[in-house]
C-alpha cells in the first residue's frame, strides 16, 4: 500500500483536503499550534495502537492533519474566518514587498516613460512575472510617492 493511500485511509480525506487542513496551520497563532501538537500526540497513540504495520512517518503526518482537524473544529467561525484573513493579508504584505523591489522601475515607468498603473502592472507580469493588481501599485504609489511629496513641502 502507498503511503498517500495509508494517509488518505487513516484521515478519511482527500490529498486536497489535507493540504488544506496544513495550510490552515500555517496560519493559526503558535498558542493553536501548540494545542494541535499536543493533541497530534494522543492521535499518533490512538492509529499506533489499531495500525502498528504502518511507517511511523505515514503516522506521524496523518496524526496530525487528524489533530488539525479536531482542533480547528472546535474553532467557531469567527475565529476560523480571522484566521483565513489573517493569511490573505500576509499575501498582500508578500506582494507589496516584492513590489518595492521594483520600486525603481516603477517610478522610471510612471515618472519618465508616463505609464499607467495598469500598464505597469502589465509591464511587471510581463518583464518579471509578478503578477499584482494596478490598484495595488496604486496604492502604494500614494503611499510613498505622495507622503515624499508632503513632506518636502
Amino acid at each position: 500500500m502507498s503511503k498517500f493511500l495509508s494517509i488518505e485511509i487513516l484521515t478519511k480525506m482527500s490529498i486536497e483536503a489535507q493540504n488544506q487542513q496544513l495550510r490552515l496551520f500555517s496560519k493559526v497563532d503558535i498558542t493553536t499550534k501548540l494545542k494541535i501538537l499536543e493533541q497530534q500526540k494522543q492521535f499518533f497513540h490512538k492509529l499506533k495502537n489499531s495500525y502498528a504495520d504502518i511507517d511511523n512517518a505515514v503516522m506521524t503526518l496523518a496524526s496530525l492533519i487528524l489533530a488539525i482537524h479536531f482542533i480547528v473544529g472546535k474553532l467557531d467561525d469567527v475565529n476560523l474566518n480571522a484566521i483565513k484573513l489573517r493569511g490573505k493579508n500576509n499575501k498582500v504584505k508578500v506582494k507589496r514587498q516584492k513590489i518595492l523591489g521594483y520600486w525603481a522601475i516603477v517610478r522610471t515607468l510612471k515618472l519618465e516613460q508616463n505609464f499607467s498603473f495598469r500598464k505597469i502592472a502589465q509591464y511587471l507580469k510581463k518583464y518579471h512575472k509578478l503578477e499584482v493588481s494596478y490598484s495595488t501599485i496604486y496604492e502604494l504609489w500614494n503611499e510613498l510617492e505622495n507622503n515624499a511629496k508632503n513632506e518636502e513641502n
